[in-house]
Protein backbone atom coordinates (compact mmCIF):
# COMPACT_ATOMS: atom_id res chain seq x y z
CA UNK A 1 0.00 0.00 0.00
CA UNK A 2 1.77 3.26 -0.79
CA UNK A 3 0.15 5.82 1.49
CA UNK A 4 1.11 9.69 1.40
CA UNK A 5 3.26 10.78 4.24
CA UNK A 6 3.25 14.97 5.16
CA UNK A 7 4.20 16.60 8.05
CA UNK A 8 1.47 17.60 10.61
CA UNK A 9 -0.05 20.86 11.73
CA UNK A 10 -2.46 22.00 13.66
CA UNK A 11 -5.45 20.70 11.34
CA UNK A 12 -4.82 17.34 12.84
CA UNK A 13 -4.49 17.68 16.20
CA UNK A 14 -8.31 16.03 16.37
CA UNK A 15 -6.55 13.02 14.57
CA UNK A 16 -3.04 12.73 16.50
CA UNK A 17 -4.64 13.32 19.97
CA UNK A 18 -7.22 10.56 19.05
CA UNK A 19 -4.46 8.37 17.69
CA UNK A 20 -2.27 8.84 20.92
CA UNK A 21 -4.93 7.80 22.86
CA UNK A 22 -5.53 5.00 21.31
CA UNK A 23 -1.79 4.15 21.24
CA UNK A 24 -1.99 4.43 25.31
CA UNK A 25 -5.48 2.04 25.51
CA UNK A 26 -4.06 -0.52 23.36
CA UNK A 27 -0.30 -0.59 24.34
CA UNK A 28 -0.60 -0.26 28.15
CA UNK A 29 -3.90 -0.74 28.67
CA UNK A 30 -4.03 3.01 29.76
CA UNK A 31 -6.98 5.83 29.75
CA UNK A 32 -5.41 9.09 28.69
CA UNK A 33 -6.97 12.60 29.58
CA UNK A 34 -7.91 13.57 26.01
CA UNK A 35 -7.71 17.37 26.79
CA UNK A 36 -4.51 17.14 28.32
CA UNK A 37 -3.04 14.62 25.44
CA UNK A 38 -4.89 17.75 22.92
CA UNK A 39 -2.88 20.19 24.82
CA UNK A 40 0.00 18.15 24.71
CA UNK A 41 -0.26 17.65 20.81
CA UNK A 42 -0.82 21.55 20.35
CA UNK A 43 2.15 22.91 22.46
CA UNK A 44 4.43 20.00 20.38
CA UNK A 45 3.14 21.14 17.26
CA UNK A 46 4.05 24.93 18.60
CA UNK A 47 8.00 24.43 19.41
CA UNK A 48 9.46 24.14 15.93
CA UNK A 49 12.12 21.52 15.19
CA UNK A 50 12.25 20.12 19.10
CA UNK A 51 8.68 18.11 18.40
CA UNK A 52 7.60 17.19 14.95
CA UNK A 53 4.94 15.02 14.00
CA UNK A 54 3.83 13.19 10.43
CA UNK A 55 1.00 11.55 9.52
CA UNK A 56 0.52 9.33 6.62
CA UNK A 57 -2.56 9.31 4.47
CA UNK A 58 -4.48 6.66 2.56
CA UNK A 59 -8.19 6.10 1.14
CA UNK A 60 -8.75 9.89 1.70
CA UNK A 61 -8.10 9.86 5.81
CA UNK A 62 -4.66 9.94 8.37
CA UNK A 63 -3.92 6.37 8.97
CA UNK A 64 -1.01 6.19 10.93
CA UNK A 65 1.34 8.90 13.28
CA UNK A 66 4.63 9.29 14.30
CA UNK A 67 6.35 11.91 16.25
CA UNK A 68 10.35 12.68 16.59
CA UNK A 69 11.73 14.80 19.33
CA UNK A 70 15.35 15.54 19.82
CA UNK A 71 17.51 15.46 22.53
CA UNK A 72 21.72 16.94 22.86
CA UNK A 73 24.13 14.55 23.28
CA UNK A 74 27.51 15.73 24.68
CA UNK A 75 28.73 12.04 24.13
CA UNK A 76 28.25 12.39 20.42
CA UNK A 77 28.14 16.02 19.88
CA UNK A 78 25.43 16.13 18.12
CA UNK A 79 21.48 15.57 18.64
CA UNK A 80 20.25 11.93 19.31
CA UNK A 81 16.43 12.12 17.80
CA UNK A 82 13.78 9.99 19.26
CA UNK A 83 11.39 8.05 17.29
CA UNK A 84 7.62 8.42 19.76
CA UNK A 85 3.87 8.36 19.06
CA UNK A 86 4.30 5.90 16.90
CA UNK A 87 0.34 4.21 15.44
CA UNK A 88 -1.14 2.89 12.77
CA UNK A 89 -4.91 2.22 12.82
CA UNK A 90 -5.87 -1.61 12.76
CA UNK A 91 -7.25 -1.95 9.51
CA UNK A 92 -3.85 -0.50 8.11
CA UNK A 93 -1.16 -2.42 10.33
CA UNK A 94 1.06 -5.41 8.29
CA UNK A 95 1.01 -2.96 4.93
CA UNK A 96 4.05 -1.08 5.13
CA UNK A 97 2.10 2.04 6.72
CA UNK A 98 4.69 2.70 9.39
CA UNK A 99 8.04 1.55 7.07
CA UNK A 100 6.71 3.98 4.75
CA UNK A 101 6.36 7.18 7.52
CA UNK A 102 9.76 5.58 9.28
CA UNK A 103 11.73 5.45 5.39
CA UNK A 104 10.13 9.36 5.41
CA UNK A 105 11.66 10.60 8.35
CA UNK A 106 15.28 8.85 8.06
CA UNK A 107 15.73 10.95 4.81
CA UNK A 108 14.18 14.10 6.58
CA UNK A 109 16.53 13.88 9.62
CA UNK A 110 19.64 12.45 7.28
CA UNK A 111 19.57 15.80 5.53
CA UNK A 112 19.89 17.33 9.15
CA UNK A 113 23.56 18.66 10.76
CA UNK A 114 24.55 17.04 13.64
CA UNK A 115 21.77 14.25 14.06
CA UNK A 116 24.01 10.82 15.38
CA UNK A 117 21.16 8.71 15.71
CA UNK A 118 17.51 7.76 15.69
CA UNK A 119 16.37 6.02 18.97
CA UNK A 120 12.62 5.01 20.00
CA UNK A 121 11.26 3.18 23.31
CA UNK A 122 9.33 0.08 23.51
CA UNK A 123 6.99 -1.61 25.83
CA UNK A 124 8.92 -4.65 27.76
CA UNK A 125 6.35 -6.90 26.56
CA UNK A 126 5.35 -5.54 22.88
CA UNK A 127 7.19 -8.61 21.37
CA UNK A 128 5.17 -7.81 17.80
CA UNK A 129 6.46 -3.79 17.96
CA UNK A 130 9.94 -5.21 19.20
CA UNK A 131 10.00 -7.59 16.49
CA UNK A 132 8.95 -4.61 13.83
CA UNK A 133 11.41 -2.50 14.64
CA UNK A 134 14.54 -4.97 14.81
CA UNK A 135 13.41 -6.15 11.33
CA UNK A 136 13.79 -2.58 10.56
CA UNK A 137 17.60 -2.52 11.70
CA UNK A 138 17.32 -0.94 15.30
CA UNK A 139 19.25 -2.37 18.17
CA UNK A 140 18.94 -2.96 21.63
CA UNK A 141 20.68 -0.62 23.42
CA UNK A 142 20.98 -1.99 26.46
CA UNK A 143 19.52 1.12 28.41
CA UNK A 144 16.80 0.78 30.75
CA UNK A 145 14.22 3.91 30.59
CA UNK A 146 13.87 4.86 34.46
CA UNK A 147 11.56 7.80 35.43
CA UNK A 148 10.67 10.23 38.44
CA UNK A 149 7.46 11.92 38.35
CA UNK A 150 7.53 15.89 38.90
CA UNK A 151 4.42 16.85 40.91
CA UNK A 152 2.54 19.79 38.91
Amino acid sequence: MHTAIRAAGPNDIDVLTDFNCRLAAETEEKQLQPDTVRSGVTRGLSVGDEVRYFVAEADKKIVGQLMLTREWSDWRDGWVVWLQSVYVLADYRGQGVFRQLLDHVKTQIQNEPDVVCLRLYVEEDNDAAKSTYTRLGFDDTGYLVMQLQVPR
